[in-house]
């Protein structure tokens, strides 16, 4: 039998999340409670099983005048991998969760599984992308020569300046962090997440969240977001100043980072996820050192071929957006992050 749960108050959630290994901080309660805060998404879980919840998989409901009513597990999360036992129980979830949103005629359900599911009769792969990561059970010595050289060398040239590396979580880091996430989204031409939603991760997360900066005397150039689940440390966000940080050397962050997610004994870096599209940002990760795996969301009913984004789109929005305004782009940001989940 499938039923539902709340996953921020259940129980046996909280108890599946920190017994199974396959487990990432985007299942948790507090992520999820983030999410919650910050967009007004619903969370809701399905499971199989009693008392202990064998098999589960968490969804937010998505709800958006703009862009539909949607099941998605899990908004803004690069992976969520279903908690299940077997492929059978994998699939009477998901066979559960489109007769609902058929019958309630949702836009769409989708699930973001770290390793490829198959089988699936309702359920079709979307485009993949790529996930990066690194094992970090070899010595730091080990780590630190499976970077390229280049980016070994801004390391040490940071190390030996007069910058400053500090890490918080409070108040000030996170309004230090924001406005240099604003600078370098502004570069991107991509509008940056509400401040509110740093803020509340800061507060949802605690301890699991770290805000790493580097200091020019008093002055932020670079910034670094981690999230620390067990033994999984994860870089979630990045910034640094596109003047003050030309030389590169907030890279010196992300080698902090793993020295000290090593020594609160994380065996695994997640580097997030990767479109295929973005080859900047795949090379950057593999020049740390990091391995690719393929990734593929899946969704019900596909999407319409016709309303797929045609490629030209990102462009567009890339080559003006650097010309906009960053108080613009952050009011665009605040306004359009609850519809594109």
């Amino acid at each position: 039998m499938i039923s539902t749960f709340d996953p921020l108050v259940d129980w046996r959630w909280r108890e599946r999340v920190w017994q199974d290994p396959r487990a990432s901080a985007f299942h948790t309660p507090e992520w999820l409670d983030a999410l919650r805060r910050t967009y007004g998404f619903t969370p809701v879980g399905y499971a199989k099983g009693g008392e202990h919840l064998r098999s589960a998989i968490p969804f937010c409901v998505v709800t958006s005048w703009l862009t539909g009513r949607r099941l998605v597990s899990l908004p803004f999360s690069d992976h969520c991998e279903p908690l299940v036992d077997d492929p059978t129980s994998l699939g009477e979830i998901l066979e559960r969760v489109a007769s609902e949103a058929r019958r309630s005629g949702w836009r769409y359900v989708q699930t973001r599984p770290l390793i490829p599911c198959g089988g699936l009769s309702r359920f079709e792969s979307e485009e993949p992308s790529y996930h990066y990561a690194i094992d970090l059970r070899p010595d730091l010595e080990a780590l630190f020569k499976g970077i390229r050289y280049d980016n070994r060398k801004d390391i040490r040239r940071a190390e030996r300046s007069q910058l400053r590396h500090v890490v918080g979580r409070d108040r000030t880091f996170v309004d230090a962090y924001f406005k240099l996430h604003v600078l370098t989204r502004s570069t991107q031409g991509v509008p940056p997440q509400p401040h509110a939603w740093f803020r509340n991760l800061a507060a949802c997360l605690g301890e699991m969240l770290d805000i790493h900066l580097l200091l020019d005397g008093d002055v932020p150039i670079a910034g670094l977001v981690t999230i620390l689940f067990r033994d999984k440390l994860m870089w979630k966000y990045s910034a640094s100043h596109p003047v003050l940080d030309r030389a590169g050397m907030g890279k010196s962050l992300m080698w902090r980072s793993i020295a000290s997610g090593k020594a609160h004994g994380a065996s695994w870096l997640d580097m997030g996820r990767v479109e295929a599209t973005n080859a900047g940002l795949a090379q950057f990760k593999e020049r740390f050192g990091a391995l690719r795996s393929e990734l593929v969301y899946l969704r019900y009913p596909p999407a319409p071929v016709d309303r797929r984004r045609p490629s030209w789109v990102g462009g567009v929005a890339r080559s003006i957006g650097p010309h906009l305004p960053v108080t613009v782009l952050a009011a665009a940001g605040r306004v359009a992050y609850r519809h594109v989940a």
